[in-house]
């Protein structure tokens, strides 16, 4: 059965990792309802093997609670792995931020979710338009 509440052509995004860590601090943030739309289905979220370990080593650093864990758990299992791709002719000022640009373009991503600047200033990488989480979750209409 479908459910009609959900759209059939899901938009695909990357996530930063500044998403996460900002949705464990504040459960009612931009951050946090993004994360749900995607465990929900209301998008599909898209990373690598690179971004899924640099997320999970980062909120083991910061200790979050096993809840938060556990519902990290169902992100993983709504989201899809790709394959990053080079994002020619595209560097982000941060090293560190290359790889959400490289899935982005793997994944032919409508979008990459960030709070980082550096990347926040690049705006596109191919087709892929680069927005803070509050331009996303009002895009989603959530």
């Amino acid at each position: 059965m479908i459910d009609m509440d959900k759209p059939t052509n899901l938009i695909r995004i990357v996530l930063d990792t500044n998403v996460f860590v900002a949705a464990y601090w504040a459960e009612t943030s931009a951050s946090a309802r993004l994360i749900k739309a995607c465990i929900d289905g209301f998008a599909q979220a898209q990373y690598t093997p690179e971004i899924r370990r640099e997320v999970e080593y980062v909120l083991n650093q910061i200790r979050v609670s096993q809840a938060y864990l556990d519902h990290m758990q169902r992100f993983w299992e709504s989201a899809a792995e790709v394959s990053g791709v080079a994002a020619v002719g595209v560097i982000s000022a941060d090293p560190d931020d290359q790889k959400f640009l490289e899935a982005a373009v793997g994944s032919d991503a409508d979008f990459l979710v960030t709070n980082d600047d550096h990347l926040l200033s690049i705006s596109y990488v191919g087709r892929t338009e680069i927005l803070p989480p509050r331009s996303m979750i009002k895009i989603l209409g959530i």
